[in-house]
């Protein structure tokens, strides 16, 4: 009789075991993507500082937020050719070599990394997510001091190949 009980007791445990390790697991991820969309840290950022206040950029901490949200499209030295980017059409932006685009003025950049680019060119759907809700305003203006970086050593080292 002992040992029915010592089965049933371990079956209930065998299966409630997966259960808690699901939920644990649930809760992770959660946390986990709580940490990567920046969340509380953001909001508390954005309400802490007057709307009128120009932020500049910081190139250095706008590579740390380069390397962890734009180098998958855009590549480690904004070519347009990042590991994501061979699925996506139409391809996106080179900073390197794409003077209409980064003709545009920082504030005219800093929209779009804000709200993102939905638009259709030539039948083909043009997408960047926006960042608004992911990065602090701070880390937006850092990423786009960063792109400003990349545009420039992009184009020294275009410069050096053309003369050879």
């Amino acid at each position: 009789m002992e040992e029915k009980q010592d089965i049933r007791q371990r079956r209930r445990l065998a299966v409630s075991r997966p259960k808690a390790g699901a939920a644990a697991l649930a809760a992770l991820c959660v946390l986990a993507l709580w940490g990567c969309s920046g969340g509380e840290k953001k909001a508390q950022a954005d309400k802490a500082r007057p709307a009128s206040v120009t932020i500049p950029g910081d190139p250095e901490a706008g590579r740390r937020v380069y390397g962890q949200y734009c180098h998958y499209c855009h590549g480690t030295e904004g070519r347009g050719d990042g590991p994501v980017s061979i699925g996506i059409s139409p391809h996106p932006a080179d900073f390197t070599t794409d003077a209409k685009r980064m003709s545009k003025t920082d504030a005219e950049l800093f929209k779009s990394i804000s709200e993102g680019i939905k638009r259709q060119i030539g039948g083909e759907a043009m997408f960047m997510p926006s960042w608004k809700d992911i990065l602090t305003e701070q880390e937006r203006w850092d990423a786009l001091a960063y792109v400003r970086l990349l545009e420039k050593k992009g184009k020294e080292k275009n410069a050096k190949a053309a003369a050879r």
